[in-house]
Formats: C-alpha cells, sequence, structure tokens
C-alpha cells in the first residue's frame, strides 16, 4: 500500500451516522441489529430518532458547532424507509447541527428493493454517494445467503443511480462463500468492469456467532471454502479490483479517482462522529459510546428523555495512541510520525520502536520518510499487525 503524503484528504470536521435498523429480510451472515417483519414500528423509531438527535445537541452544545461534512445512513437498509421519512431525518440534521454547503451525504440500499424513481427521489433529497450491498453476482450464491436481489437487480439499481446524477456508487462484495468458486470471484470481477462505479468495498465472509450462517456450519449443512482456496480468492480479489483501476486506499476499501468514503475517513482518521439510532456508535470529545441495539428498548428511553447509550468509554492516553496508530494502518497513508508528535506531544519511536521495528523486520510494514504502512502481506495479515500496538 504506496503512500504518499500529499494527497492525503486530512479530515478536520465531524460527521453523522443515522442507523436505520430494518430490512426487507435477513441476510443468514448478518450480525448488525437489523431486523425484519417491523413496519408497523417504523414511525415509532422515526420518532425517537429526531429526538434523539436534538437531545444530544441539547445536552452537548459543542457538537453543534463542530462544521459537519460527511452524513452516512446506514443499516439495516435505511431505503426500507419512505422518502418522506428521509427527509424528516434529513431536515432534523440540517435543524440541529452545523452542516456545511458541501457536505457528503451517503446512504446505503440493497438491490431490487429499489426503482429508478425512488433513486431519483434520493438524489432531490441531497444524497450524492449510495452504497449497493451487491455481495455477488452469483444468483445461487444470493439465494444461499436470503439476499433479497439476483444478478440483473444489481446492474440495474447501478446503472439507474447513475442516471439519476449519484455522482459516487459503491459497491460491496464477499468473497470466501459458501460453495464460492474462482471461477466465480472472476465472474463478478467481469461484470464490475462495466459498471459505472467509482467505489468496492469487499470483506472475506464472517461466521459470526448468533447468526443463521453459524448455525448451517456448525450442523455442517453448509461447506465453505477451505483456507487455501479462500487464500487464492483474497489475492484474486485484491489483484483484480486494482487491475480495474481501483486504488487500494485502505485494507478493505479501493476508489477510482480519489473518491474515498469520506464518512469512513472519519473512523480512520481518529475525528468525531456522532452516531443515532439503535445500535449506533459515537465517538465525540474522547469519549465512545453504544446505544441499545433493540428498537423498542431504544425508542422507550427516549420516551422517556434518556439516552439509550448502554456503553461509554473516556478513552485514556494510551488508548487513544493504540487506536490512532491501528487505524491509520488500516489506510494507505499509514501512521505520519510528525502528526503523532504534534497530536500526542510524544515521539511515536518513544513507544513503539521494538514494535515497529520487528513488524519491518517481518515485511509486515514499511517506512516510507516520516510514515510507516503496511506492505500487502502486512494487509493480508492486518489482525496480527493490529493486536502488536495494543500493550497490556
Amino acid at each position: 500500500m504506496e503512500t504518499n503524503r500529499n494527497d492525503l484528504f486530512v479530515q478536520r470536521d465531524m460527521g453523522i451516522y443515522i442507523h436505520i435498523p430494518f430490512c426487507k429480510q435477513k441476510c443468514i451472515y448478518c450480525d448488525f441489529p437489523a431486523y425484519q417483519n417491523l413496519e408497523e414500528y417504523y414511525d415509532t423509531y422515526l420518532y425517537a430518532l429526531v429526538q434523539e438527535m436534538t437531545m444530544f445537541g441539547d445536552a452537548y452544545p459543542k457538537s453543534r458547532t463542530k462544521l459537519v461534512d460527511t452524513v452516512y445512513f446506514g443499516g439495516g437498509t435505511p431505503t426500507e424507509l419512505s422518502l418522506l421519512q428521509l427527509e424528516q431525518i434529513l431536515n432534523t440534521i440540517k435543524t440541529n447541527y452545523n452542516v456545511s454547503p458541501d457536505c457528503q451525504f451517503t446512504i446505503e440500499s440493497n438491490p431490487g428493493e429499489v426503482d429508478q424513481d425512488y433513486l431519483k427521489g434520493l438524489h432531490k433529497l441531497g444524497f450524492s454517494r449510495i452504497s449497493f450491498g451487491v455481495q455477488t453476482f452469483n444468483d445461487k450464491s444470493l439465494v444461499s445467503l436470503h439476499r433479497s436481489h439476483n444478478r440483473e437487480d444489481a446492474i440495474n439499481a447501478v446503472q439507474w443511480a447513475f442516471k439519476e446524477g449519484f455522482q459516487d456508487i459503491n459497491i460491496d462484495l464477499i468473497y470466501g462463500l459458501p460453495n464460492q468458486t474462482t471461477d466465480e470471484i472472476n465472474k463478478n470481477l467481469d461484470i464490475v468492469s462495466t459498471l459505472p462505479i467509482n467505489h468496492i468495498s469487499t470483506y472475506g465472509l464472517q461466521v459470526e456467532q448468533g447468526t443463521r450462517l453459524y448455525h448451517l456450519v456448525d450442523k455442517g449443512l453448509i461447506s465453505l471454502p477451505d483456507e487455501s482456496t479462500e487464500d487464492m480468492m483474497y489475492d484474486m480479489m485484491m489483484q483484480g479490483i486494482q487491475d480495474l483501476g481501483f486504488e487500494r486506499y485502505e485494507i478493505s476499501n479501493f476508489a477510482k479517482d480519489k473518491a474515498y468514503s469520506k464518512h469512513n475517513l472519519k473512523y480512520w482518521q481518529y475525528c468525531d462522529y456522532l452516531g443515532f439510532g439503535a445500535g449506533a456508535h459515537s465517538f465525540f470529545d474522547g469519549i465512545r459510546r453504544a446505544n441499545n441495539r433493540n428498537v423498542m428498548p431504544y425508542a422507550r428511553k427516549i420516551d422517556c428523555f434518556e439516552f439509550p447509550v448502554v456503553e461509554e468509554e473516556h478513552i485514556d492516553a494510551k488508548r487513544s495512541r493504540e487506536d490512532y496508530c491501528f487505524l491509520a494502518l488500516r489506510t494507505k497513508w499509514g501512521i505520519n510520525t510528525s502528526a503523532f508528535t504534534e497530536r500526542f506531544g510524544i515521539y511515536l519511536e518513544a513507544i513503539y520502536g521494538s514494535v515497529l521495528e520487528d513488524l519491518l523486520k517481518k515485511q509486515l510494514i514499511v517506512k516510507d520518510k516520516e510514515s510507516y504502512h503496511l506492505t500487502p502481506e502486512g494487509a493480508k495479515h492486518g489482525n496480527y499487525v493490529f493486536s502488536q500496538f495494543i500493550k497490556e
């Protein structure tokens, strides 16, 4: 992951994340706070959500003074809501927070659940970036994952969004799926090459406890690619996406023409962001907060004029340095030694000298001028690299 400090999109402002925990149907691998068949609660949830945003601004006036330059609607499936409901949320954000004129508004969506008129409406509301949960273009795999779309739906959704004026279009792709082959990976990349997209997020399938997928794997009812095949798929995806002209600017994210996800850069560059909704997370003024994941307990707290926070952690200097290092290493820019010293008042090598030396020796990181960043092998074993910065 080559670095060029000069093209770093430096984050100074704040982001806002909105969680919409509803889905038409839940995928077998999903462990996010996302629920199906809760249509009767949409209005109740919406009321609680706008109340939470107002309450937070009232309780923490400083949050209203910081410039907001990214707003991200995630889920779940935010496009389960009507355009009118989404507009109400947007108006609440703009009323309560200092939204910049060039703010990037992103919304996640599932192909097959939106038509061209709805996409036109989204763009008219001010969304300029859309992220489609494609995962794969193989119809059999999509059925086995309990996805609600097929190959044709995915292609149509991207084409419609482009026609309706979306400047930035992302698709998510997963490798290591049940019964997936390397041939499927190649076919996915062939389709990607024909689409008007400028961003791809790609991930290896994770088998999370408590999901339907975990149950099926545990009972031997579904088979996953073996480790060597998954490694091959990883290499094919990483190289194949770059061969299509995408820059790998973060371990799992690729962009054309620097069309980076500005909101996700907030996380990786250790900036403030506010998260609203069931299961949403925030990092503001040195404090991490997590909301209740469940829709009605979340809404009941708000109805009692109480914050629905179930976890709150004050980040001390040690933890702050650790977080900063492994988050920065996820990106192509890596850890800039001058920026580290400026932020923490101490030299990077003074704390992590032996760690850096060991990782350099193992060729998992390299030093380029005043920055340390991952090698391709280091990116492949990112979790190991990151763990070296966590001191007991």
